[in-house]
């Protein structure tokens, strides 16, 4: 094994266990990821042909799970690059656990690998002491709950609101495995297929990052936690639990989708007399909220940021009109008027032109200047504005990110370094499961993206959800809890590791919503201002414009894909179909 000074590799070297020379495209792409770091080398094909006791899958399953082109769950040959691999013929003795064949296990060991990457259906635990580092293998599901296969399927079976995925160790037991790398979606609820592409597509770079952990001698994540799995372990559904499953599915349909088409979040802001650092501290008492004067129907504030100035509050949020669905910046004064009067709101002038939605508008002080970083992603830009008149009008000073869809962005200091965080992904449906960080010197930039990115993945806890904070050495990242629906609470995550070539955090507290006040149904931000705490709260109320507008939407749709069909002409691709609708 080649290692420099101080026990770092300067090479790993993997070996692939698969039933076959034909891999599924997820498999492929997350191969592919891998060849592209030039200290780690593909080394040997371990090939076991599948068990010929396999259950094979009832018919209405494999209707289900059909295959549509470009799925990741499709299959394709390997590439003559890893296809001229040497082989091994993987023979396993006898027995369900047994181990395997002395010759095959000797040639195994001759290959000095750091790992095995497992795209094997059958259980690897024989090969553990084959690898440096072991054997690695995808799992799908909790484990605490769900685990098994076939991915994603039982999650829309149970309506469980999140698909997990994890890229394990194995360990001796077959029931503990230690995570590399865990990772969180919302369950796509109407679709087996989405759902389980979702899975398949978006942790195919975990097994890559591991590798640049362990290259820069940061190899933290082999010695996790062990997680043990439940008892039952999931197979493929019969014929009878697919019609179960069919049911449920319209059952689910009739009680839960109807009903979201009639409902509208109201946000508002709140303020709590107490510094954020207490919300870490078990001991410490979470004071009342005082919430100020709803904004009227149809319409609502969050996202607050704030800035005390002359003694005075001034709050920052994003301010939304259902009626246009446009969202704006505004500053709201609240200790100018009495509590029953309503808050001052003064409209902001600040982003790009055109116009784009805005939101989170992320105010700090840095020297001498008020600077913002209000959310653009419509604008495919992270941008940098500096207040020219208190508290309305602004001006850009510098683009930070270029052509990149960012949400919440949000700026610190850490290590000598300024850090920018913010969530990204291009599926509507997973908007900010993605976290991503850049670094720079100057706050102005240049800017150079983290080379994990995506550092995290899970919907549970990646969003930024308002100011990070240092307290007793220890620096805090609030984050989006949007598990079982948008925004529902707050998790305060602990930074373990924040370098420029690793990140690590863990769930340190959570802040949930009031379920006695009037905001029962989320929160999801939470920022500092002097000593004073900004959030923001959500109820849901029904809404029959809400209603009307959703219809009419999918009526349009309808309408403009039977003129597609029915008017001569060229065909508009599916950029131009998705971008009309």
């Amino acid at each position: 094994m080649k290692t420099v000074d101080g026990g770092r590799e300067s090479q790993l070297r993997f070996g692939i266990l698969c039933d076959g020379k034909q891999l599924q495209l997820w498999q492929l792409e997350c191969l592919q990821q891998l060849r592209a770091l030039p200290a780690v080398v593909p080394t040997v094909l371990l090939v076991r042909q599948p068990a010929a006791t396999a259950a094979p899958a009832g018919a209405l399953f494999r209707y289900l799970s059909r295959l549509e082109p470009g799925s990741p769950a499709c299959t394709a040959e390997l590439p003559q690059a890893l296809a001229s691999l040497p082989v091994i013929d993987i023979q396993a003795r006898s027995g369900a656990r047994g181990g395997m064949e002395p010759q095959s296990a000797a040639a195994a060991r001759a290959c000095q690998l750091h790992f095995i990457l497992s795209f094997d259906a059958a259980p690897a635990h024989a090969l553990i002491e084959l690898a440096t580092y072991g054997v690695w293998v995808f799992e799908f599901g909790d484990w605490q709950h769900l685990r098994g296969s076939p991915p994603g399927f039982w999650e829309v079976y149970r309506n469980a609101k999140v698909s997990g995925a994890m890229l394990a160790r194995l360990t001796p037991d077959h029931d503990v495995a230690i995570p590399l790398r865990r990772g969180n979606l919302r369950t796509s609820q109407f679709s087996y297929q989405q759902n389980r592409d979702q899975l398949l597509r978006r942790f195919t770079h975990w097994p890559a990052q591991v590798c640049r952990e362990i290259l820069h001698a940061d190899g933290a994540c082999l010695e996790a936690a062990p997680v043990r799995g439940s008892e039952a372990i999931n197979t493929i559904p019969c014929n009878a639990g697919v019609m179960r499953f069919a049911c449920r599915m319209m059952w689910y349909i009739v009680t839960r989708g109807v009903r979201s088409w009639l409902e509208q979040d109201h946000w508002n802001i709140g303020i709590i007399e107490q510094p954020i650092e207490d919300f870490v501290n078990p001991g410490r008492e979470r004071r009342p909220v005082r919430w100020l004067p709803a904004p009227g129907k149809g319409r609502f504030v969050a996202d607050p940021f704030g800035l005390v100035r002359d003694g005075k509050l001034t709050i920052f949020c994003e301010y939304l009109d259902y009626r246009d669905g446009i969202g704006t910046i505004a500053a709201i004064q609240p200790f100018e008027s009495p509590p029953q009067a309503s808050a001052p709101r003064i409209p902001v002038t600040i982003g790009p032109n055109p116009p784009v939605h805005l939101s989170y508008p992320a105010v700090f002080e840095h020297q001498g200047k008020i600077l913002c970083i209000p959310e653009t992603q419509g604008a495919r830009e992270v941008a940098l504005y500096v207040m020219e008149r208190f508290p309305d009008r602004w001006s850009k000073l510098a683009t930070l990110i270029e052509d990149a869809a960012i949400v919440d962005a949000t700026l610190f200091r850490h290590g000598g370094l300024w850090w920018l965080a913010g969530a990204s992904d291009p599926q509507a449906a997973q908007a900010g499961a993605d976290l991503h960080l850049w670094y720079a010197n100057e706050i102005t930039g240049p800017w150079s993206s983290h080379p994990d990115n995506p550092v995290k993945t899970d919907v549970c806890s990646a969003r930024p959800a308002g100011t990070p904070f240092v307290s007793d050495g220890v620096l805090y990242r609030p984050a989006q809890d949007s598990s079982h629906t948008y925004g529902s609470r707050v998790v305060i995550n602990r930074v373990l590791t924040l370098t420029t070539t690793a990140f690590r955090e863990e769930p340190a507290a959570f802040v949930e919503p009031d379920v006695n006040g009037p905001y029962p149904d989320g929160l999801h931000t939470l920022s500092a201002v002097g000593g004073m705490t900004l959030i923001d709260g959500k109820r849901l109320q029904l809404a029959p414009a809400e209603f009307r507008r959703v219809i009419g939407r999918m009526l349009l749709r309808r309408l403009r894909k039977l003129a597609y069909r029915l008017l001569p002409g060229p065909r508009p691709s599916n950029s131009e179909r998705h971008n009309s609708a």
